[in-house]
């Protein structure tokens, strides 16, 4: 007899990467989108040196970033809501249309942020993710 298949929410179905990347260009990327960094970069204008997976989770809950996990908390809602969409009440459904004209157009919060890179006289590590 097969054993009992476990039922995953979404939340337990995925996996986490955090990393980081490095990089050079041959333009300022700080005012620019990812996506936009990613074109230039693949237009010839800069070079990946490194992508670094820092930490690995197969639990939202177990990411230490709380604005992280909340993050990716309102993704997966987002997507349930998605699939789900034709089971919500009306009333509901113009109250997310209307909230969702509302925000197009409207900038992403999170921005690149600069961190200078230790001088060659400081023998400081770069921090990692614990």
């Amino acid at each position: 007899m097969p054993e009992p298949q476990e039922h995953q929410t979404d939340e337990h179905s995925e996996k986490y990467f955090g990393f980081q990347i490095k990089g050079w260009t041959n333009f300022d990327p700080m005012d620019k989108s990812l996506a936009k960094i990613a074109e230039n970069i693949e237009q010839g204008g800069g070079l990946l040196t490194l992508v670094e997976v820092l930490r690995t989770e197969n639990d939202l809950a177990r990411i230490g970033d709380e604005e992280v996990r909340e993050c990716f908390a309102n993704i997966l809602a987002a997507k349930r809501l998605v699939k789900n969409l034709h089971e919500l009440p009306q009333n509901l459904l113009e109250e997310l249309r209307s909230a969702l004209k509302t925000e197009e157009g409207v900038a992403p919060k999170k921005t690149a942020t600069r961190v200078e890179p230790p001088s060659a006289n400081d023998d400081a590590r770069v921090p990692r993710w614990p």
